[in-house]
């Protein structure tokens, strides 16, 4: 029987209450302190709502974090934040990195505004070298070694997910460079490659499941379970929940496909979504933790 987890990586969905409190601050109707109050209370709810499911570490769900970049391009001497940009093909919108020396790092570590405490063992979100690099003209093994390293040293976290959208979708990007900068982040805490939001049939062609990591995420939605590789030896963070639909899924149809992938020979597996749930609402992104906790559960009491 494969080893079975569940977690949610990635960016949570603010409350209403907090999206309306971060518009009066903008507008001086506000305090930052009365902001702070009800960024606490969705933090306390989300980790409530990741207790209440069971899942096996527990996220911030970067409450604080206006896009996977934000606050590294603001702790980065020679990183600032560039041109408004479309996110893949959704309807939000991000500032990308914007390199203005060719050699940027990072000049403080990232405090617990943007990872905070939690009460057990915990998952980080960071972005990939290779995504943090993208369009800035800075090879990813340079922004590894100078802006990620850093951040990951001191980190108390049972794995460091590092969220990497773009390299399933471009067609001309190389796996020795994901792998050349991966490898340079070697040393600290586990690393697990979350591609998200795209079919990963090319980067698995190329080599991904030997990428100097400890975990691997596939958007299941976009990639047929045929493409996953014979001998799969990674943690597989199987992205099973469509963190971009309005329809909560089914869990015994996710614990039915946990087990088709432990029949293909992957022993590790962990549920999690396909990519950030800002997508949806808060109550939906609720919803969907819990429905990964209840598919964990049927998947091993079928297994029992």
């Amino acid at each position: 029987m494969a080893e079975l987890q569940a977690f949610a990586p990635g960016i949570f969905p603010r409350s209403e209450a907090l999206v309306q409190a971060t518009r009066d601050l903008d507008r001086g109707r506000t305090t930052p302190e009365a902001v702070d109050e009800q960024v606490e209370r969705d933090l306390a709810e989300l980790v409530s709502a990741q207790q209440a499911a069971g899942l096996d570490l527990l996220a911030d769900g970067m409450l604080r974090w206006q896009d996977h970049f934000r606050p590294l391009l603001e702790a980065a001497e020679g990183l600032e934040t560039g041109a408004l940009t479309r996110f893949l093909d959704t309807n939000t919108f991000f500032r990308a990195p914007k390199a203005t020396t060719a050699t940027p790092k990072l000049s403080a570590p990232l405090d617990a505004r943007y990872v905070a405490p939690l009460p057990g063992l915990r998952l980080v979100t960071l972005p990939s070298p290779f995504a943090l690099a993208h369009g800035t003209g800075i090879p990813p093994k340079v922004m590894a070694q100078s802006v990620l390293k850093p951040a990951l040293e001191g980190l108390d976290a049972e794995l460091v997910v590092l969220a990497e959208p773009f390299f399933a979708r471009e067609a001309a990007a190389k796996l020795e460079d994901l792998a050349d900068a991966l490898e340079a982040l070697a040393g600290g805490p586990k690393l697990a490659l979350w591609l998200t939001f795209g079919d990963a049939k090319h980067a698995l062609e190329q080599g991904a499941a030997d990428l100097p990591v400890e975990g691997l995420g596939i958007d299941f939605y976009a990639t047929h379970l045929e493409d996953l590789p014979k001998g799969f030896g990674k943690l597989l963070l199987a992205g099973v929940v469509d963190a971009r639909s309005s329809v909560a899924e089914e869990p015994r149809e996710l614990a039915a496909f946990a087990a088709r992938l432990g029949e293909k020979g992957v022993d590790r597996i962990a549920l999690v979504p396909n990519g950030d749930l800002q997508y949806v609402s808060q109550p939906l992104a609720h919803e969907k933790i819990a429905r990964l906790g209840k598919a964990k559960t049927a998947t091993t009491e079928a297994a029992a």
